[in-house]
């Protein structure tokens, strides 16, 4: 899925990618709803922080450094559907305030396609 998101040269530097991450989980750290379920989910932040820079970079950049499995990385979690709301109001804003329009609608185009396909697979009641 990350492959077919990127369209050509990139929009994104790799200096947005690092603030889109940082600002979105510092706000999700201190998020009420989201705060506490990613500490108990994410036992090493700055590796967290690492993948998921990585999978953004490819989504934005096309860059290689990516290897993962969204889903098999949040298939396990047992998620409701207001933790996927707030995820994405609190990307959206990140990614508007971090990267130019054009890179802020191709996150958002991948956000929200990641929270259709997991919200099948990780949303309990």
């Amino acid at each position: 899925m990350a492959d077919a998101a990127f369209e050509g040269p990139a929009l994104v530097t790799e200096e947005m990618v690092r603030a889109l991450v940082d600002l979105f989980y510092t706000r999700a750290h201190a998020d009420p709803l989201l705060g506490p379920f990613f500490a108990a989910a994410i036992p090493d932040w700055p590796e967290h922080l690492e993948v998921v820079g990585a999978f953004w970079s490819r989504v934005l950049r096309g860059t290689e450094g990516y290897r993962g499995c969204v889903m098999g990385a949040h298939g396990r979690l047992r998620m409701k559907p207001a933790h996927f709301d707030r995820w994405l109001a609190l990307f959206e804003g990140s990614a508007k305030q971090t990267l130019p329009p054009e890179g802020a609608a191709q996150a958002m185009a991948v956000a929200h396609a990641l929270d259709e396909r997991l919200r099948r697979f990780a949303v309990q009641g």
